[in-house]
């Protein structure tokens, strides 16, 4: 008996669930998406399709498919040319349309009426062996009754049986029968962010996807393969951000790929007369991904400027030459290190396969599994590899094995201090900069905080209030040192109950043994090397200092004169490179808001 296939392509947009649309990319807020414009051919006839046979020429094709608990009539045309030959693998492309946008059911788009077969992706085919098959996609409706005709119900899983049925419908129900090493998925906007869900439900299925104006956050479920992608990226789209392209492919290659972010390569190219071309790749693990990122395109990306990358990229790909190769990649790509520094190294690696890790006497490394545990040797004076590299080599069988490694460099110790030094605690953890060396012993020097108290590196000077009192001071301009202890033991001794929470000098003092809050003197003695000393402060993650008019250090130096009814307080401002005395507004009290203060340590080699 021969099927007859309706070109009654309206009727299955009228079998629709009220439900919310879905269409949203994900993790980015709600925006309409215009539709994707093609030359729209309005021209349709029904016809009868042979039993068991495609036909060369562009035709239409309905399937009774189960969508959820409803049987249901879905769409798609599929063009095959003429010179289709049988006797050689014959590729499969899955071209997926973008959202198509309606105001009311009986405005509802028909994107097939837009495939004609003048489309680009049929003019290739005939000189690929390729099938390009363009379904329909599902209607959605909001409460208004507006909606879009897309893919994304369901969070984006409502079409699968539809897509089941096709490739079936393709591989084993009509001869001649397509490779099933050989099936891609392509689209645009929507389309291409089905086609990232393909690789991740269908993996089995899809040998490689080459989205365009698409993205997908999501890298669950965790396929049973690992599909490649080549996904193409307008960097002024407004639709689909290009940093979230990067930043969620990114991730597709670190949940799914084995690599790490630090693995990412990059290239150029030229669409001649479009686009300029940076390609972001990752290669050599489970999967290749790629990004090219389109200068100056939008959301509508031409598919046929793509076209020779994307069918490259197919043609490279299939499912019988995707056995996974032998890899192994660090996070860390170099060292450089310090005696006794330690160092966690985590380790990607061929699955199954057998690791060993050469590294020179001293470094003691430990392995386990996942991570390397390393440790700089101590001594550098020693007999040791000051210079060289730690090897990681992967075997399986009988391939040949693959190899990284990762270029180390011992640190010679310094015997002296110079300003804009990091200093490292004996955990190796960055302490502080040095701020200010002893010409007269450049083993002495001082070293900065990395950062001030709170998130703004400001606190109370002494308190809301009256403070340490008009009966006591610390004048000295340079020994911030012996001004911080002073007004601890004060605090102390009057019980007056200041803590790290609401007084500077507290706070400094808590820091660890040896911090004090600064005398004046030892503020402006680091103004010239500022720049030294911020651009260490931020290497080390801390916060530079400010030259801003209201980013002025506060010290512990403070005077209160005879007779005088409040208390001064000196800070330093580096907008001016003065030392100013700030006298307290309210008679009896020392109270001065929230102030910027920065603590010192006294430190030698």
């Amino acid at each position: 008996m021969k099927k007859y296939w309706s070109l009654l392509l309206f009727f299955p947009f009228l079998i629709f669930s009220c439900i919310e649309d879905e269409s949203e990319y994900t993790m980015q807020e709600k925006e309409r998406v215009e539709v994707d414009q093609f030359e729209i051919d309005s021209i349709s006839t029904d016809e009868e399709l042979p039993e068991g046979q495609l036909v060369p020429g562009l035709h239409t094709v309905t399937l009774r498919v189960l969508q959820g608990v409803d049987s249901v009539d879905r769409q798609f045309k599929y063009y095959m040319p003429v010179s289709t030959n049988a006797s050689l693998p014959i590729s499969l492309i899955f071209e997926f349309h973008g959202s198509y946008e309606f105001d009311s059911p009986a405005t509802v788009s028909n994107p097939l009426l837009d495939v004609t077969e003048s489309h680009n992706f049929n003019q290739q085919a005939i000189k690929e062996n390729c099938i390009i098959c363009y379904p329909a996609g599902w209607a959605e409706f909001q409460a208004d009754s507006s909606g879009a005709v897309n893919w994304a119900g369901e969070n984006y899983t409502r079409s699968l049986p539809f897509v089941d049925a096709m490739v079936k419908y393709f591989t084993e129900d009509n001869e001649p029968h397509v490779d099933p090493n050989r099936i891609y998925a392509t689209g645009q906007s929507s389309g291409a962010i089905f086609s990232f869900n393909l690789a991740l439900e269908r993996s089995e299925v899809f040998a490689a996807i080459t989205p365009r104006a698409g993205q997908s956050a999501s890298t669950e479920p965790y396929p049973s393969r690992a599909v490649p992608v080549r996904v193409f990226a307008g960097e002024a789209d407004e639709t689909v951000q290009h940093d979230a392209v990067i930043t969620n492919m990114t991730k597709w290659a670190e949940e799914i790929g084995g690599y790490f972010a630090s693995d990412m390569q990059m290239d150029t190219t030229t669409y001649e007369g479009y686009a300029d071309v940076t390609i972001r790749y990752w290669h050599g693990g489970k999967a290749d991904y790629e990004i090219y990122s389109l200068a100056g395109i939008g959301h509508g990306i031409s598919s046929s400027q793509c076209w020779a990358d994307m069918w490259e990229f197919m043609e490279n790909h299939t499912l019988d030459n995707a056995s996974t190769p032998l890899y192994v990649t660090t996070d860390i790509k170099e060292i450089e290190a310090q005696c006794g520094e330690t160092f966690d190294i985590a380790v990607s690696y061929t699955e199954g396969a057998e690791i060993a890790i050469e590294a020179p006497d001293g470094w003691n490394p430990q392995f386990d599994g996942s991570k390397l545990h390393l440790t700089a040797p101590g001594d550098y004076f020693s007999n040791i590899e000051r210079d060289g590299t730690i090897t990681f080599t992967v075997t399986s069988g009988s391939q040949e094995p693959v190899s990284c490694e990762i270029p180390f460099h011992l640190v010679a110790p310094k015997s002296y201090f110079e300003v804009g030094d990091i200093y490292y605690n004996e955990n190796f953890e960055p302490e502080g900069v040095v701020c200010w060396v002893n010409n007269s012993n450049i083993r002495e020097a001082k070293i900065i905080s990395l950062t001030g108290p709170g998130s703004y590196d400001n606190m109370y000077y002494c308190g809301n209030g009256n403070g340490l009192g008009l009966g006591f001071d610390t004048p000295d301009r340079e020994d911030g040192e012996g001004n911080t202890q002073a007004m601890v033991e004060y605090n102390q001794t009057q019980g007056l109950g200041f803590t790290s929470d609401d007084a500077a000098f507290v706070w400094a003092s808590e820091l660890g043994e040896g911090w004090y809050l600064p005398a004046i003197n030892e503020l402006e003695a680091i103004a010239g090397n500022l720049s030294k000393i911020n651009e260490a402060l931020t290497t080390a993650g801390g916060k530079a200092i400010g030259t801003g008019n209201f980013d002025m250090l506060y010290s512990s130096t403070t005077e209160v004169e005879a007779g005088a009814t409040t208390k001064t307080i000196y800070y330093y401002t580096y907008a001016t490179n003065e030392a100013v005395g700030n006298k307290a507004k309210t008679a009896g009290q020392e109270y001065f808001g929230f102030i910027k203060v920065r603590a010192f340590k006294k430190v030698t080699k």
